[in-house]
C-alpha cells in the first residue's frame, strides 16, 4: 500500500543548493518501515565507513558502464520548464530502467515522454549519446519506470543483464555491490558521473528492496546497483544523507536502499521491456 511520505530521495533541481534536503512523494519504501531502518542502522554501523567508495568515473566507451546514462526531465516537481534529473541504464535494444520519481511531475504523475532526454554516457559538458523518449510506463506499486527510446540502444552499447531471482536470493549481508551515477558531490553541477562501492546488509522485510550501506547522493536516483558481472541486482533510490550533511544516525553509517528487483518488480520490467 502506497502512502504520503517525507522521504529523502535522489532526484533533484538542477539549481537546488544544500539547503533541500527531502522532497515529498507517493512512494511507500519498506526500507523506512522502524524495524526495517533498525536492523539496517545495526548493520550499517557494523562496516566501517570506509567500506563505501565514491570516484570519478570517466565515460570510457569501452567501459560496461557505457549503458549508465543522466535523465533530464523538463517538467519535473518544480514545474515545467525546470530540468530536475536523476540517473538510469540501458536494460534491452528499445528500454532504459530508473526510478519513477526521476520522471515524475510536481504532482508525482508520470510526464509525457516529450519532456524526457536519455543522454548515455554522458560526462559533463560531454554527451556522446541523446536519446529521445517515445513512452514511459511506471512499474506499479514501485518507485520503477521503464523508458523507451526512439533509437535502437544496442546499436551502441551493451545492455546490463537483471539479475535472476536465484542471484538475488544468494545475496548475503557484506556483499559489495558497484554501481556509477550522477551524484551531488559537493557543486551545483550534477552531470559528472562517479563509480560507487557500497554494501549489501540485507532485504526489507518484505523482499521488495535491498537494504546497502551506500554513499548514496542526490541525483543518483535510477543507478544500478550490479556485482562484479554486471548483473543489476536493484536500482538505487534513497538514502538519508543526499547532501553530504549527517542528518541524523542513519546518515552517518550511509545506510541507503534500492529497489529489488526480485520477483514481482524484475518480472514487471521484463514484461514491459522490448
Amino acid at each position: 500500500m502506497k502512502r504520503r511520505l517525507f522521504v529523502i530521495t535522489g532526484v533533484l533541481l538542477c539549481s537546488l543548493t544544500t539547503q533541500a534536503h527531502a522532497m515529498e512523494t507517493d512512494y511507500y519504501y519498506d526500507g523506512l518501515k522502524p524495524n526495517n531502518l533498525q536492523t539496517g542502522y545495526e548493520r550499517a554501523k557494523s562496516y566501517s565507513n570506509s567500506t563505501t567508495i565514491m570516484k570519478l568515473q570517466d565515460n570510457d566507451s569501452k567501459s560496461r558502464y557505457k549503458a549508465v546514462g543522466y535523465i533530464s526531465n523538463k517538467n519535473g516537481w518544480a514545474g515545467e520548464g525546470e530540468e530536475s534529473m536523476g540517473t538510469g541504464f540501458v536494460i534491452d535494444d528499445y528500454t532504459v530502467l530508473t526510478n519513477a520519481h526521476v520522471i515524475g511531475d510536481k504532482n508525482g504523475n508520470k510526464v509525457q515522454a516529450k519532456y524526457i532526454r536519455f543522454m548515455m554516457n554522458r560526462d559533463g559538458k560531454k554527451i556522446p549519446y541523446n536519446f529521445e523518449v517515445k513512452d514511459i510506463v511506471k512499474i506499479p506499486s514501485a518507485d520503477l519506470a521503464v523508458l523507451h527510446t526512439k533509437n535502437r540502444l544496442t546499436a551502441y552499447v551493451k545492455p546490463l543483464k537483471l539479475a535472476t531471482d536465484w542471484q538475488i536470493n544468494q545475496l548475503r549481508p557484506g556483499t559489495p555491490l558497484y554501481s556509477v551515477g550522477y551524484p551531488y558531490h559537493g557543486t551545483d553541477d550534477y552531470t559528472t558521473r562517479y563509480w560507487n562501492q557500497a554494501v549489501f546488509l540485507g532485504r526489507s522485510s518484505n523482499m521488495t528492496e535491498l537494504m546497502t550501506k551506500d554513499r548514496f547522493r542526490a541525483g543518483a536516483s535510477g543507478s544500478p546497483l550490479v556485482d562484479a558481472n554486471f548483473n543489476v541486482y536493484g536500482v538505487r533510490t534513497y538514502s538519508h544523507k543526499l547532501y553530504n550533511v549527517n542528518d541524523d544516525k542513519y546518515g552517518r553509517v550511509e545506510l541507503a536502499g534500492a529497489e529489488s528487483l526480485y520477483g514481482y518488480s524484475g518480472a514487471k520490467v521484463l514484461q514491459y521491456s522490448y
